[in-house]
């Protein structure tokens, strides 16, 4: 087959997928991270356990409740003289807090309000990555169907040139069975990518409940090489880090609690007094109870021991991370370099092998081995390049999340 004539080929198929996907929704990949993330049943679990935090804030946001206590005294048991002097009393109990301790109880549930959205951003960003990966399957399946199309194509021009020369004489029979036989296989490796890329497609419209019908996902980037260049020290997602900073943050207030439970509060009380004379009389009270110095000083201890360790974790959360980005980095950039020298040099001279091969053969200075052996090394070719743009683009998934790429779409889909 002559250039023109497979240029011809793959236009017609061009166009045709073009035409398919105007006719279908094209999906973007924000779009499918938003649609994945409304849908999520972690949305409606987040939202009640903020709900459950808010009703925590107002329970801490409350003083003591008092209390009412009632005494008799003087009961006589034996004799009546003693009934005489009976006591009654009633009192009203109220339990005074000192040190800030309803200030510490709301900064503590604040903290865990803080640690509970930090760490909702972070599975957002999960459910992100993972519609990453899924697109990328999709794109990758969409674009080996390109390529077995193409390879059916020439399959089956191949098969008429061959069939001609067979019946000339010019070829032994084999060599028109071996065609035919290329073109079955051409053909199955269509049927298989067809059916993986609809296994892809499912498993990705899985995320937000939607059917196959009506969901085109575009291809022109999938074998374009040009993300934008991250350094190896890039800093890790802040939404990582912001988990770390609102569990410090709640350490201290917890730290602020157990001070402020060391105060020790006094209750004061009042009420009537009814004797048995018929006499009535005001009493008054304080109590204040005796203080543990020791449990006090050790429960601040530990609260700021887990406040030291959660600084530790941090520091070792942003070293691992740190190591993590600079190997997605390399990755990035060893994937872009074999995809790039496949796309660029071997992928041009493998099609213009063919190219001369089957024009040798035409005209009876090679042989249907030199074709087919010429057909399967731009199959391969195109293979190991759409097998080098998916490792470039799983890379770049991870880099993504690393660094929090889509943190804010995710918090506006939310």
């Amino acid at each position: 087959m002559h250039i023109s004539m497979r240029a011809a080929i793959v236009a017609v198929a061009l166009s045709s997928a073009s035409a398919a996907v105007a006719q279908a929704d094209t999906l973007s990949l924000q779009e499918a991270i938003a649609r994945a993330v409304a849908a999520s049943p972690q949305t409606a679990a987040t939202a009640a356990r903020a709900d459950v935090l808010m009703a925590a804030r107002a329970q801490a946001d409350t003083k003591p409740s008092p209390s009412i206590a009632a005494n008799v005294e003087n009961l006589s048991i034996g004799g009546r003289d003693l009934n005489n002097q009976i006591q009654l009393d009633a009192t009203y109990n109220q339990r005074i807090e000192r040190g800030g301790k309803r200030a510490a109880r709301i900064a503590l549930v604040e903290g865990d309000i803080g640690v509970a959205n930090a760490e909702a951003v972070v599975r957002r960003l999960e459910i992100a990555a993972n519609v990453q990966r899924l697109y990328v399957e999709v794109q990758a399946a969409e674009v080996a169907i390109a390529n077995a199309q193409e390879r059916v194509d020439i399959a089956v021009a191949l098969q008429r040139e061959v069939q001609r020369r067979v019946d000339a004489a010019r070829d032994p029979l084999f060599a028109g069975t071996r065609a035919r036989t290329q073109l079955a296989e051409a053909r199955v490796d269509l049927d298989l990518a067809t059916r993986a890329r609809n296994a892809a497609l499912r498993r990705l419209t899985a995320q937000w409940g939607q059917t196959l019908e009506g969901i085109a996902i575009p291809t022109d980037r999938f074998l374009r090489f040009d993300r934008p260049p991250i350094a190896a020290s890039a800093a890790p997602a802040q939404a990582d880090v912001a988990i770390y900073e609102a569990r410090r943050r709640r350490a201290a207030a917890a730290i602020s609690l157990e001070r402020s439970n060391a105060v020790q509060d006094p209750t004061v009380s009042a009420g009537p007094r009814f004797l048995g004379t018929g006499d009535i009389a005001l009493i008054a009270g304080v109590s204040l109870p005796l203080g543990n110095r020791r449990l006090a000083s050790a429960s601040i201890a530990r609260a700021e021991a887990e406040q030291r360790q959660i600084d530790a974790e941090l520091a070792v959360e942003r070293f691992q991370r740190g190591q993590a980005i600079a190997l997605a980095v390399t990755r990035v950039d060893e994937a872009r370099d074999e995809a790039e020298a496949v796309r660029d040099r071997v992928i041009p001279g493998a099609r213009q092998t063919l190219t001369e091969v089957r024009a040798g053969y035409a005209r009876g200075g090679f042989s249907f081995l030199d074709v087919s052996t010429a057909q399967n090394a731009l199959a391969a070719a195109r293979t190991r390049l759409v097998q080098a743009a998916i490792r470039y683009h799983q890379a770049g998934v991870e880099l993504d999340r690393l660094t929090g790429r889509f943190i804010p779409l995710v918090q506006e889909a939310h």
